[in-house]
């Protein structure tokens, strides 16, 4: 009776030994996250370089891309989920923060606030961005389609818009970030493009 003890228990302890070097075995995880524009991407309002004050947000986004992990597309109705391949920062607050910044580039404005801001922020153009696709599949493409909107300080006058872009993914998450990079400037370009318009 005392050897089928020990043996039961020396295979249980084999196993736990065998978990523990299959996890020492595990890749690593790369952290990936999203970049603004350069500097240099528009050149400076010399005249006015503050600009008008645009505040940024609410930014919605799916709750399927809501998450730490990279999310693919396998198939028209099926997902991937990258589990060594993972955002450094939510989307949910990275994706306003870059789209903030891009636009403070390509306005030009020292004067962007990200929702919430304080009331008594000096906020001209509040934009509001609805995401429904922001994903791509590697060696495909990567899409981002979102609607947004712009409210004017002062008037209940609203300009909106749909903004649907395009990128090849590669065939790497770090090609596939970089992809989603250009469609966020691309969105931002959008964005921008609108408001100096507002402006005149």
């Amino acid at each position: 009776m005392l050897s089928v003890f020990f043996w039961r228990v020396a295979m249980a302890v084999s196993a736990i030994l065998l978990v523990g070097a299959s996890g020492c075995g595990s890749p690593a995880t790369t952290f990936y996250a999203l970049n603004p524009l350069p500097p240099g991407a528009s050149p400076k309002d010399t005249a006015d370089s503050r600009g008008p004050g645009v505040g940024v947000g609410p930014a919605v986004l799916p709750d399927r891309l809501d998450r730490p992990q990279i999310v693919t597309r396998v198939g028209e109705n099926m997902l991937h989920l990258a589990e060594f391949d993972q955002w450094a920062a939510p989307l949910r607050d990275s994706f306003p923060r870059v789209l903030a910044e891009n636009l403070s580039i390509l306005i030009p404005t020292d004067r962007v606030s990200i929702f919430p801001w304080s009331p008594d922020e000096p906020i001209d153009f509040e934009v509001r961005v609805e995401v429904s696709q922001f994903e791509g599949s590697l060696g495909g493409d990567c899409s981002l389609v979102a609607r947004w909107s712009i409210f004017r300080r002062g008037d209940r006058q609203m300009t909106s818009g749909i903004s649907n872009h395009t990128e090849p993914a590669g065939d790497t998450y770090t090609t596939l970030v970089a992809a989603e990079n250009r469609l966020l400037a691309a969105l931002s370009r959008d964005i921008a493009t609108t408001v100096k318009a507002l402006q005149q």
